[in-house]
Order: structure tokens, then sequence, then C-alpha cells
């Protein structure tokens, strides 16, 4: 029995969390998806930079989100 499966072509896709262009060679949406992704979780704790606590914890926070 034989079986033939039509595939579609993508112009990008996710793979192992990164994204790939067939289009895009320098990979420039990749590296903003990812800034913004970043910029992203840094917002989700937007109420600890607004809080009374100290800037060294406000400062680890900033790290951890989106230097890294």
């Amino acid at each position: 029995m034989s079986t033939t499966l039509q595939l579609e072509n993508a112009e990008s896709y996710f793979y192992l969390g990164q994204r790939y262009s067939t289009k895009d060679k320098n990979q420039e949406n990749e590296i903003q998806g990812r800034i913004t992704a970043g910029w992203t979780a840094f917002a989700k704790h937007r109420d600890i930079f607004k809080g009374n606590i100290g800037i060294r914890l406000k400062r680890q926070v900033y790290n951890s989100c989106v230097q890294q």
C-alpha cells in the first residue's frame, strides 16, 4: 500500500524555540522576536519596579528577564 503525502512550503517556522526563515537569511526577525520576548517577560514584573523594594532586587529581575 502506497501513501502519498503532500507537504506545504512555509516561509518561516519554529523549531525548538527558534524561528527559521527560508527568505530572511540574516535572521533579523529571530533577533527581534527574542528582544520582544525579553521585554514581554520584563513587563510581567512591572509591579516590582513600581514598588518600594531595593534597587538590587530590581536589577536582578531586569538581568534575569531582559539581558539573558
